[in-house]
């Protein structure tokens, strides 16, 4: 193989990097312009939507806060009776649970859907 051979090998050589590299770039760039493109829509979307109003669920969590909240500080339950903090997460569960049938409840008969016997407490 004569000398000039190993030249034109190389020079081929580094042309295909070249051209990899190259191919590879514009990739990269369509890639992060099609991905900012769906950011810049996706920001107009949250922009372009109302502001939240206040609902009847706000207002009746806004009522229970201070129920949740409980007398207790944060960390007291450490040295709290272990039966008076059971009791209260008994009874603070239950009132979460009548809350959310409540809830539920008010939705279908708002919406003119049929209600659950077990909602009614009929069964």
């Amino acid at each position: 193989m004569p000398w000039w051979s190993w030249i034109l090998i190389w020079v081929a050589l580094g042309a295909c990097t070249l051209l990899v590299l190259l191919l590879g770039g514009i990739y990269l760039f369509r890639k992060g312009v099609a991905v900012m493109r769906g950011a810049g829509e996706a920001l107009d979307q949250v922009a372009a939507r109302p502001a939240r109003t206040a609902t009847a669920d706000d207002a009746a969590l806004a009522a229970l806060a201070p129920a949740l909240a409980g007398p207790w500080a944060p960390g007291s339950a450490v040295f709290a009776d272990p039966a008076q903090m059971r009791r209260e997460y008994e009874e603070g569960r239950e009132r979460r649970r009548l809350a959310r049938r409540d809830r539920r409840v008010a939705r279908r008969r708002e919406r003119g859907q049929m209600q659950s016997l077990s909602d009614l407490g009929l069964n």
